[in-house]
């Protein structure tokens, strides 16, 4: 059989494929190989464009971490159901993909300008109003982008934002519409009504309703089950000591950070950027630049002049301002004529990618190391933390241990000098404290803790705070008896009854006034109530008041009860519309906002369309 498999091997076939292996191994690695066979396919395919498991994966993080961080010191990312994240993060990206390939079909586009521009003046990036490299590189790290990819999904929802604007921009309504809806806004009513408050005084409850009713309602009347739990708790400041951080070590720390420290010269210009298109040639743009050039030398400012003149519409209207940069941050000749200049001075004009720019250089600034003096609190409180972190690491592993290995909380009491605190009792689904942190509940509910009546796990509360619980005492859930409720039940049943009675009283008043009657009710008149406005009414009177048809010659009575158990006896006298002139700009302001109402509906509507009509593959 081997001398078969050797004569097999030396044929024409054999040796085809065993070349195409050792390309495949050249180009690509045996991963190459694998990867045909493990490869998965893409989470989901718009229009054969693929959305990749990365895109995917850094969706569902970058949504967790909001979610967490949105729930503050008791989040516990075990709350979260991935695969509810991951359908949402994929619904989105799938949206996403289908407006960003119909943008490009359409032929939309974002310049490179923009996205800096964009960059440079986002507040999360600025620090005193200038933007900072440093910051703009913490505030992404801390949410899980690089700069580059927070550039490409600017890109992306820029040109997203595109289409939806160009819909809110062109939509409109007409003059009559307009004043349609302002007249509507402005309609009021006359109501003339009477309030028939509930009289608890006269109800009678009697032993048998009171009777029917708990029986009916015991199922509610139960104390809850309640836990008490006994805990220590270890806490990180418990081990930080600033006062006791010698000499030596600050000194030492001073060293180490005049060492490190790389001072950086940050370089604060402005611009004027001239676009070349088909409406200006490189030479015209050139050319216009250079004029501009000398109207700044014979004594024009630079920033009225870009307010007036350039075509970058994020910095003209801060005069060109780009804020403080450091080298290498705009690539190319842009960065290489800005790191020639001199304090004051305006370049010639630089040609880019972009356009053609005059640049002015506004100011030099260079950080150095701050002095012992400046730096010492911050070292000393940075020493103690880290001895503190070190410390309670320490602290933790043993507390873990203890916890394991004894049936109570003494033993790591005594040792790690934690006082055993008791809990009020509270209920399994949580109490107060410290014990409506979701992870403690869970801990306290564990089986191990309830059934085994052994030590809880670690429960980290926060950062440097991680208790151990156990159980002190279980109470069992008690059904109420009549006796125990007999107070607050009974309280209850006059305050329905009492609401019942009242809104009865008021339809039979409808009756009578409609019928011509005149029963004896004090009733009130409120003229022009507006929706929405503070007339001193009940809301419930209010809203019922304005669903009501347009009175005719005859009063029509009509009632609603209200939210605190009375009713409302009304009837709508006029409608009218507020005299109220708005100034030229607050209509326009309301004419914009309702188109862009309408531009919003008439995209959705539009992207509906185009998702009905979408292939898309889901996996």
């Amino acid at each position: 059989m081997l001398q078969s498999m050797r004569d097999n091997s030396q044929g024409i076939v054999a040796k085809i494929l065993v070349g195409l292996i050792i390309v495949v191994f050249a180009l690509w690695g045996v991963d190459s190989l694998v990867g045909l066979a493990t490869a998965k396919p893409a989470p989901a395919i718009v229009n054969g464009a693929e959305i990749t498991e990365q895109e995917v994966f850094r969706g569902v993080e970058l949504q967790r971490r909001q979610i967490l961080n949105q729930m503050g010191a008791d989040a516990d990312p075990a709350m979260l159901d991935d695969n509810l994240l991951r359908k949402s993060v994929l619904d989105s990206l799938v949206d996403r993909t289908l407006q960003e390939t119909n943008a490009d079909d359409r032929g939309l586009f974002v310049s490179e300008e923009m996205l800096d521009q964009l960059i440079v003046n986002t507040p999360d990036f600025q620090v005193e109003g200038r933007f900072d490299r440093n910051q703009f590189e913490a505030a992404l790290r801390s949410a899980g982008f690089t700069p580059l990819s927070y550039r490409e999904l600017l890109r992306t929802m820029t040109l997203v934002d595109q289409q939806r604007r160009a819909y809110a921009d062109s939509a409109f309504v007409t003059p009559a519409e307009l004043d349609r809806m302002l007249e509507l806004n402005r309609q009021t009513r006359d109501i003339r009504y009477a309030l028939i408050a509930p009289d608890e005084s006269s109800v009678e409850i009697s032993d048998a309703e009171l009777q029917a009713a708990y029986d009916e309602r015991s199922a509610l009347m139960q104390t809850p089950e309640q836990l008490v739990m006994d805990y220590v708790l270890l806490e990180l400041e418990q081990f930080s000591f600033p006062e006791q951080v010698s000499e030596a070590e600050l000194n030492t720390a001073y060293e180490n950070l005049k060492a490190e420290f790389q001072g950086q010269e940050e370089r604060f210009a402005r611009h004027i950027l001239l676009e070349v298109n088909d409406s200006q040639s490189a030479e015209q743009a050139v050319a216009k630049a250079a004029e501009l050039r000398q109207q700044i030398e014979a004594g024009t400012d630079f920033a009225e002049l870009a307010k007036a003149e350039s075509e970058d519409i994020g910095s003209a209207p801060m005069g060109g301002e780009l804020g403080y940069m450091t080298k290498g941050f705009f690539a190319g000749a842009f960065d290489d004529a800005l790191f020639t200049l001199n304090e004051g001075e305006v370049s010639e004009p630089i040609t880019t990618e972009f356009g053609v720019h005059l640049i002015k250089l506004d100011s030099i600034r260079q950080t150095e190391a701050p002095s012992f003096a400046e730096a010492e609190y911050d070292l000393r409180e940075q020493i103690a933390q880290q001895e503190a972190e070190a410390a309670y690491v320490v602290a933790l592993e043993r507390l873990a241990d203890l916890a394991f290995s004894s049936g109570d909380l003494v033993a790591a009491s005594e040792e790690l000098e934690l006082k055993i605190q008791t809990s009020e009792p509270f209920a399994k689904s949580g109490g107060e404290g410290l014990f409506a942190n979701q992870r403690v509940i869970r801990a306290a509910n564990s089986d191990s803790v309830l059934k085994e009546q052994l030590n809880s796990d670690l429960v980290e509360l926060d950062f440097g705070r991680t208790m151990v619980l156990h159980l002190n005492e279980e109470i069992p859930a008690r059904q109420l008896t009549l006796d125990d409720v007999r107070e607050d039940l009974m309280a209850q049943l006059k305050q329905e009854k009492a609401a019942k009675m009242a809104a009865e009283n008021a339809e039979e008043f409808v009756k009578q006034l409609n019928a011509g009657e005149t029963p004896e009710l004090v009733f009130e008149t409120a003229e022009a109530v507006m929706r929405g406005a503070d007339s001193g009414l009940p809301p419930q009177l209010v809203s019922r008041a304005f669903a009501q048809a347009k009175p005719g010659s005859t009063s029509v009575f009509t009632s609603t009860r209200l939210i605190d158990g009375s009713a409302a006896v009304f009837t709508v006298e006029a409608v009218g519309v507020a005299d109220e002139q708005l100034e030229a700009e607050q209509r326009q302001q309301i004419g914009r906002m309702l188109a862009n109402l309408q531009g919003e509906k008439a995209f959705n509507a539009y992207f509906e369309q185009l998702k009905a009509a979408a292939e898309v593959e889901i996996n």
